[in-house]
């Protein structure tokens, strides 16, 4: 069943009478149905524009609500008989029809008799249809009541009572110390301040690397060439022996 025919059938089921106001138009005892509705894809395309109930020459058709006949006489060598019920129209046959077309009938009116005329059920039956314009509707969604599942929307939240106003907060009470926002001042301050110490660092170590190289340079450039004796060196070694014998 297309989506299109499921939305009608809603449609008719919220618009037409009650299902009190219809009944099948065959019985009591209600018909067996051999074959159910299987409406086509496409509106040219196969499938079962209606249902087939089981049935026997000769017993009586009523109409299965009440309106106005339409049409009433033979239509491709089968009786055919057709009752507008307003949007709604419903066909019966292979009937032979006992009513003339624009007369009014009311729900359970005799419409005629079902004739012996071959059709594509395997034994006599009704072919039952429902249209509504131009489309095919199931005839059963007149007579039995239909389900319908509503969607279960979420509970609204209960509302929560109104708590009692609350003095605004401080700056360091908003933030604590560990979380308190940095001016970008303050920022900008240590960002300078760290690179001003590692150039100052850079500077101090290279001069004394400088100084200490050049202290070195100094102390090579005191010591005498090779082959010449240094007397001031000597006068100082000779001198610590004799303050050593004074002391003594």
């Amino acid at each position: 069943m297309t989506l299109l025919t499921l939305l009608l059938t809603c449609v008719i089921t919220a618009c037409s009478p009650g299902v009190n106001a219809w009944r099948w138009p065959l019985g009591p005892p209600a018909p067996r149905v051999l074959r159910a509705f299987s409406p086509p894809a496409v509106p040219w395309g196969p499938g079962h524009r209606g249902v087939d109930l089981s049935a026997r020459p000769g017993e009586p058709v009523y109409a299965a609500g009440a309106g106005r006949v339409s049409y009433a006489g033979h239509l491709a060598g089968r009786g055919v008989v057709a009752v507008d019920h307003g949007p709604l129209r419903t066909t019966y046959l292979p009937v032979r029809p006992s009513v003339k077309a624009g007369l009014q009938v009311a729900l359970g009116a005799r419409l005629g008799v079902l004739e012996d005329a071959p059709l594509h059920c395997p034994t006599p039956c009704l072919h039952w249809g429902l249209r509504k314009g131009r489309v095919y509707l199931d005839p059963l969604s007149l007579i039995r009541r239909e389900v319908r599942l509503l969607p279960q929307w979420p509970q609204a939240a209960p509302p929560q009572a109104a708590s009692p106003r609350r003095a605004p907060a401080k700056e360091h009470e908003r933030h604590p110390p560990s979380e308190q926002p940095t001016p970008p001042g303050m920022t900008l301050r240590d960002a300078t301040t760290a690179t001003g110490g590692a150039v100052t660092g850079l500077v101090l170590a290279y001069s004394l690397s400088f100084a200490w190289r050049r202290t070195r340079a100094r102390v090579r450039s005191r010591r005498p060439p090779p082959g010449v004796i240094d007397l001031a060196h000597e006068r100082r070694l000779r001198r610590v022996p004799q303050r050593r014998q004074e002391r003594t």
